[in-house]
């Protein structure tokens, strides 16, 4: 890495400044001209070698160790101009002139030069453009056509008198170099690419974040401010009471505004720390066995009056036979609530929102349905984000933080359970939590299917097999330990 980085340093320099404000262009002009400076590099460097294996070159010779000069050419154009079709479309045109010559002079259509022909599409390839790949290869069938033409009249002339073995081989080699040279030009524009794409995803995310977080704080704001002025005006009226004549039946109207004030303070800065350590991850359930009937019942008693005011119908359908669960009941309240709570602010008068559980094979599901306002296709996969909230039909619902979806989702993965939103727009919303009859042995479950343990025979393990009393010494040691038994047979 070390090596390579100043050379690519330095190829960055020579792209043309108008392909430099577009990283993908800049990828593309920097592999191009460093494959044709190195391969031409290389090239002239191997002429020394040649020389001392083949002594004095002829005309044909000289004029392939001429060709390098034109991908400099070329490379320079390209940094000099930026017309980087331009550029592919000249390099095909004299690679097809150089392999053409050197075929021509050594046997036309039968000369080892001509499988060099099928390199020209193939650098051309890489321009990733049909009209620059289709000039390539129109080259290539040019140039064949045209030598099989000649060899056909018998206008080629014959082969130069000293040509030697050594130079096919080493045509081959620039053949293999050069289309290896390609390949490793295609490999790195493609990680190029990669690392364009991810920086622009990154970009995007971090574009995101930023929209999200003013948003946030645009509603924390009106969440945190406007119950703060309701305490605040109501006390200072209350202050004055004297001076404003306030009978009891006032006062006590106020104090109730500034006690659901501050309940709804409370609420918003409990769900703001709920989900802080749910993020960071040290919040902590306390599974108990209960059923989980009551704690449903409760939850549609706590959120009737919000429903009633709304005009929207709650109701309830709980399977006779739902057993215990053992998980957090206050957990579960709360992503009841929270469910309740959303469908009901999102469903408009006149609407429905059900609650329904049903007993599974391992597990409880239960399901908060309504038929409001729904979410739109791509705000679906944004729902459960913290102080995310949908557009459009959304943002005519001025309260909510957008925490409520963001702690159910912690608090369902808390559990090991499952969480499934299925939502239309205009239609309505569908919300299923899945949550295991035991979270403690789910779990359990979980890490001893993560971590099990490889049991071969005492015969693979080299130990011999225990005595009776040694079986029962190795049961009273674990059970001392706390550890579980398993069956052993002496």
């Amino acid at each position: 890495m070390g090596l390579f980085a100043p050379i690519g340093d330095y190829v960055e320099t020579l792209v043309h400044p108008a392909a430099r404000q577009d990283a993908a262009a800049a990828a593309r002009h920097g592999v191009f001209i460093a494959t044709r400076v190195l391969g031409s590099i290389v090239a002239v460097a191997s002429l020394p070698i040649y020389l001392l294996v083949r002594n004095a070159p002829n005309a044909v010779e000289i004029f392939v160790f001429s060709w390098p000069i034109a991908p400099i050419l070329i490379a320079y154009f390209l940094s000099r101009t930026g017309r980087y079709h331009t550029a592919h479309a000249l390099s095909s045109f004299s690679s097809t002139i150089l392999i053409a010559s050197i075929a021509a002079l050594n046997g036309g259509i039968t000369s080892f030069a001509m499988v060099w022909l099928i390199v020209v599409p193939l650098e051309a390839a890489l321009s990733a453009t049909a009209r620059v790949a289709a000039a390539a290869t129109t080259f290539a069938l040019c140039a064949a056509g045209l030598l099989a033409l000649l060899g056909q009249a018998h206008w080629l002339p014959p082969a130069a008198s000293g040509a030697h073995p050594a130079l096919a081989g080493l045509g081959a080699i620039f053949a293999a170099v050069y289309a290896a040279g390609l390949a490793f030009g295609a490999g790195m524009l493609a990680r190029k690419r990669k690392r364009h794409e991810r920086a622009l995803l990154e970009c995007h995310e971090a574009k995101s974040a930023d929209a999200r977080k003013a948003r946030a704080i645009a509603t924390m704001s009106h969440e945190l401010r406007t119950p703060l002025n309701a305490i605040i005006g109501f006390s200072e009226m209350l202050m004055k009471e004297d001076a404003l004549a306030l009978d009891s039946g006032r006062r006590s109207e106020y104090a109730r505004v500034i006690n659901t004030s501050g309940q709804h303070l409370l609420s918003v800065v409990n769900g703001m720390l709920d989900i802080s350590r749910i993020e960071a991850a040290r919040f902590e359930i306390a599974p108990e066995t209960f059923a989980p009937a009551p704690v449903i019942a409760a939850c549609c008693d706590l959120l009737a009056l919000q429903a009633s005011e709304a005009g929207v119908g709650l109701e309830r359908a709980i399977a006779d036979d739902l057993p215990d669960i053992v998980a957090d009941e206050r957990a579960l309240s709360q992503i009841l609530t929270n469910l309740l709570a959303n469908a009901i602010r999102f469903t408009d008068r006149g609407g429905k929102v059900a609650v329904k559980a049903c007993a599974q094979a391992d597990d409880i599901a239960f399901v908060v349905e309504d038929n409001g306002v729904g979410i739109s296709d791509e705000n679906l996969g944004l729902i459960g984000q913290p102080y995310f909230q949908a557009d459009a039909s959304y943002e005519r619902r001025s309260t909510g933080t957008g925490l409520g979806l963001s702690i159910v989702q912690g608090l369902v993965a808390l559990h090991d359970g499952e969480l499934c939103i299925q939502s239309r727009a205009g239609e309505g919303t569908r919300v299923t939590v899945r949550l295991p009859l035991d979270c403690e042995r789910a779990k359990a479950r979980k890490r001893g299917c993560a971590a099990r343990p490889v049991v071969r025979s005492l015969s693979e393990t080299g130990i011999s097999r225990p005595t009776p009393s040694g079986v029962r010494a190795i049961r009273s040691t674990l059970r001392s330990s706390g550890k579980t038994t398993v069956k052993i047979s002496a």
